[in-house]
């Protein structure tokens, strides 16, 4: 169980690792902004239908109170400052006499923002609305509140709007929590695409990567020219490389299982019950490893990936300097804003087009399964003077109006009778899938949504080492991703505690699947449930532990060892992950008394800690 004091420890590592990212992100983000410039005009706009005109960037406070004001702390500004413009000069003429005034956080996939968040619930300040990925990310602010319900229940708003009746039902089963939602959703996203330039690869003879085979094969082909195959870039602390990493999860695992059975894995491992002592579930894993190992080595990866953006990777493939770039639709959206490029499934009529420079499709070898990703807005309800203005924002935005307007260029709309007003015919291409993929086949998208923050922190991070160090470091990844597992279960104990314990409604579960701690009959908790990796020695690490410490693996890595050639980085990386739980504790002190350790490095490890 994850007490109060893991918690702060949680929040304290979350602390160090966002201060990271942010130093990262803030110089890559300045870097690309002191040589880019918007190509759309901001001063004066319109919205893609209606005409509206609006002039400044914060409207006028002087004739209304603070409360019809809404502070809205959000990742967007240098995302869709366009969009963020059409949203607040409209929200003032549907409800006059309420405006909205943004604080503009950067980082994809609000890498900065969600530590405000979790700063001012702690401070006991926030006040307004916030942006938060409607996944399970949104279950962390509930649970760091005082009381679970001190965040707005969306739901009777949304069932007074229809949404259940006419909006996509993967959309709203995907935000609901036992049949609560807590973050009425602005758009939705479909993650794991794949993003290209289909110009460099009709220049030299190569296919559009159908499937993963195709994907390796482009890459070697590509490599072997001299041309960059892949844009992954590191200012976001390792988060489009999580997305990288997922995508090749769920196309190994659509070979294994189909869609389908991709889709219900990747369920799983959201929920931190993915049975990793499964043979056939470690193939997976260290398939995926070495696939992304391949994709991110220096002669495959753009140059400086570490400083570059996810705007100024896009930048490198549109021009044709990478080729490859892996993320959702929020690409498309960058394109059309920041380029002046339209994005184009790669489908008939398009495939025969020659003046094309980005193309997508879903990951290769994902195709059925749809990876959504919501983004929402949050209301806190404790001693926020601006919840009533902050419903009416909420009501303004997630209408078909709202929708429409925001929707032009950001992913697309949840409702079910949309025409293609769409920036790009990618957008239409997923809002399509988003009504014809079947709801089995939905998952939560891995990097977006999925993961608790202080989980998603944690993996963000492994993923930045692990595309660093390459192979060497694939065994202590696959420890980390064992301890995210286990984060990941205790974090969904709690909310289960508070009566928030899966993803969906009752008899409508997200993507078909309960986790086990649901009584499948009542849809109540159950908790005797225990993972196995939780109850035995998880034997999924046993090759790892015995290829750390073998003589040829430490000197192959160059890695600093001690006297008895242990793997000593690596090594330590394990037993910190694995410390917190006590449950390890013979498995480790098996371990240690097979190798000859120090008997100094014996008494730091073992003295007084159980």
């Amino acid at each position: 169980m994850i007490n109060k004091k893991n918690r702060a420890i949680s929040r304290t590592i979350v602390a160090i690792i966002v201060v990271i990212i942010v130093i990262a992100v803030v110089g890559g983000v300045s870097g690309y902004y002191l040589t880019r410039h918007p190509s759309t005009t901001t001063t004066s706009i319109s919205t893609p239908t209606s005409s509206v005109s609006v002039t400044t960037t914060t409207s006028s406070t002087s004739s209304i109170t603070s409360s019809q004001v809404v502070d809205f702390i959000n990742p967007w500004g240098a995302e869709d400052p366009v969009g963020l413009k059409w949203i607040q000069g409209n929200f003032s003429i549907y409800y006059p006499g309420f405006s909205v005034q943004y604080t503009s956080l950067p980082g994809a996939s609000g890498v900065e923002e969600r530590y405000v968040v979790i700063n001012d619930i702690e401070a006991g300040k926030l006040q307004g609305a916030f942006w938060a990925h409607g996944g399970p990310e949104v279950l962390s602010y509930v649970e760091l509140l005082p009381n679970p319900h001190d965040l707005y229940n969306m739901t009777p708003l949304l069932q007074q709007e229809g949404a259940f009746q006419k909006g996509s039902l993967a959309t709203m089963l995907a935000i609901s929590y036992n049949g609560t939602i807590f973050g009425s959703p602005t758009n939705v996203h479909r993650a794991e695409e794949l993003y290209f330039n289909p110009q460099i690869l009709r220049k030299y003879n190569l296919p559009i990567p159908t499937n993963l085979s195709l994907l390796i094969y482009d890459t070697q082909q590509l490599e072997a020219h001299g041309i960059t195959p892949w844009a992954v870039s590191g200012a976001e602390g390792g988060y489009e490389q999580l997305h990288l990493w997922f995508a090749i999860f769920l196309s190994v695992a659509a070979q294994y299982y189909g869609p389908a059975g991709a889709a219900k894995l990747s369920n799983e491992l959201m929920y931190g019950v993915l049975n990793l002592d499964n043979t056939t579930v470690q193939k997976i894993i260290n398939q995926t490893d070495n696939i992304f190992v391949q994709f991110v080595s220096p002669g495959a990866v753009i140059p400086s990936w570490q400083s570059q953006s996810i705007w100024s990777a896009l930048a490198l493939v549109i021009k044709g300097q990478a080729v490859f770039e892996a993320g959702g639709n929020w690409l498309a959206e960058y394109a059309a804003i920041w380029y002046n490029t339209t994005t184009y499934p790669a489908t008939e009529p398009y495939l025969n087009w020659t003046n094309i420079t980005l193309m997508a499709l879903p990951f290769p070898g994902t195709q059925g399964v749809y990876v959504i990703d919501v983004d929402s807005v949050a209301i806190p309800t404790v001693n926020n003077p601006q919840e009533q203005a902050a419903i009416n924002f909420v009501k303004f935005w997630s209408s078909y109006e709202g929708q429409k307007i925001w929707t032009y260029y950001k992913g697309v709309t949840f409702w079910d009778n949309a025409t293609d007003y769409y920036a790009t015919p990618m957008q239409w291409y997923d809002y399509q899938a988003l009504f014809n993929t079947p709801i089995q086949n939905f998952t939560w998208a891995f990097a977006d949504g999925t993961l608790f923050d202080d989980v998603f922190y944690f993996l963000i991070s492994q993923e930045l080492n692990l595309q660093e160090q390459g192979s060497s470091y694939i065994p202590t990844f696959n420890a980390a991703l064992l301890k995210a597992e286990n984060m990941t279960f205790h974090e969904w104990q709690i909310a289960a505690k508070d009566g928030f314990g899966f993803v969906g409604r009752p008899g409508q579960p997200f993507g078909n699947y309960l986790p086990p701690w649901v009584n499948p009959q009542t849809y109540t908790y159950n908790s005797s449930y225990t993972p196995s990796f939780l109850l035995s020695p998880p034997k999924y690490m046993l090759p790892y532990l015995k290829m750390l410490t073998s003589p040829k693996s430490s000197s192959n890595h160059g890695i600093a060892v001690l006297t008895n050639e242990i793997n000593f980085i690596a090594f330590t990386v394990i037993y910190l992950l694995l410390l917190a739980d006590k449950k390890y504790y013979i498995f480790l002190k098996d371990f240690v008394s097979q190798i000859k350790v120090s008997l100094f490095l014996k008494l730091f490890i073992f003295k007084n800690d159980y």
